[in-house]
């Protein structure tokens, strides 16, 4: 009866120190994303995103890695990635606080939307659009103003 009870607990502790909490699990999506994202890792940083994310952010910044020098990118690299804080939204949304270090760039703070679809944890970050209704619309001249000379029309 002992050796069972000897076996069974650190078994049972195992089991315990395996299971993470969801917002830890939130966390380490979002640091994933994120250093991946520093490092310029694209393709991996794909992989912690969710689709809406994927089609906006993930698609930009390829098309603007396709134009960044490599010497910059060696120059602003490793970028190294601390967690400050985790904001708890919801039972499916948390945001994760981070301070951003490059070679070029210090101390950037930024923040990650983690959110929980389908049983699994995905960066909600996609770029926004400006709507056409929100855009700044060009002011029309008053009809006074406007000149129309003949001649210059031939």
């Amino acid at each position: 009866m002992k050796k069972i009870t000897l076996l069974a607990i650190p078994l049972l502790l195992l089991l315990l120190s395996a299971c993470k909490s969801d917002s830890q699990k939130a966390t380490d999506v979002a640091y994933a994303y994120s250093f991946a994202m520093a490092n310029y890792n694209i393709d991996e940083a794909e992989q912690y995103a969710d689709l809406e994310t994927s089609e906006t952010t993930i698609t930009r910044a390829r098309n603007f890695l396709r134009f960044t020098p490599q010497d910059y990118i060696k120059s602003d690299t490793p970028a190294t990635i601390q967690t400050v804080g985790t904001t708890i939204n919801s039972d499916t949304s948390i945001t994760v606080s981070f301070i951003k270090n490059t070679p070029i760039k210090k101390d950037m703070p930024f923040s990650v939307e983690v959110r929980k679809r389908n049983g699994k944890w995905r960066v909600h970050s996609p770029v926004k659009e400006v709507e056409q209704s929100q855009a700044p619309q060009p002011k029309p001249l008053p009809i006074d103003t406007v000149s129309f000379d003949s001649a210059s029309a031939r």
